[in-house]
């Protein structure tokens, strides 16, 4: 019986890391569709709070595209997001046991990592851009979460720029 017991115990302590990954209960698979009218949108450079729709001109979420649809799948140790915005596309993996995630963009390099707070799923780090007028950094945060029936997905996102920081928040609808 001594033995029946540790060894359960040594299983549940080795299955330990990837249950906490599943513990979550968070799943973001799917297409997402923008929601522009539900959504706050950045207006223009700097800081200030999004809003208005449909107006909204700005760029967001990493990797600079304001998405139009989001298709992402999951798995315990990676989420693998593509934005897709008309005929542009870009790809990011996050990997789920905290390590860094490094992009390289057309003007610099995206690097994050991503983490669970609760049910929700958190990404931070840095975006390097490289313009004609000089380079630098934005500290970028992107909070997901799901709504109770898993249709809505909403990412509250906050970029400190050297303007100031700049918060929005986009909505999307599960296609299908």
């Amino acid at each position: 019986m001594k033995r029946i017991m540790a060894l359960a115990a040594i299983a549940v302590f080795l299955g330990a890391p990837s249950l906490g990954v599943m513990a979550q209960g968070t799943d973001f698979s799917g297409t997402w569709n923008l929601d522009r009218d539900s959504s706050e949108l950045p207006q223009g450079r700097g800081g200030g709070r999004g809003g208005g729709g449909a107006r909204g001109r700005g760029r967001g979420g990493f990797g600079g595209l304001m998405a139009a649809t989001l298709v992402i799948s999951q798995s315990a140790s990676m989420v693998t997001v593509e934005q897709q915005t008309g005929d542009q596309s870009q790809t990011i993996e996050y990997a789920l046991d905290g390590s860094e995630t490094t992009v390289e963009q057309r003007r610099g390099t995206l690097t994050v990592t991503a983490s669970w707070d609760g049910a929700a799923l958190v990404t931070k780090g840095t975006q390097s851009i490289e313009t004609g007028r000089g380079n630098f950094t934005l500290d970028i945060t992107e909070r997901r979460t799901l709504s109770s029936d898993g249709r809505t997905l909403t990412i509250e996102a906050t970029r400190g720029t050297p303007r100031g920081d700049q918060s929005f928040r986009l909505v999307y609808q599960k296609a299908g």
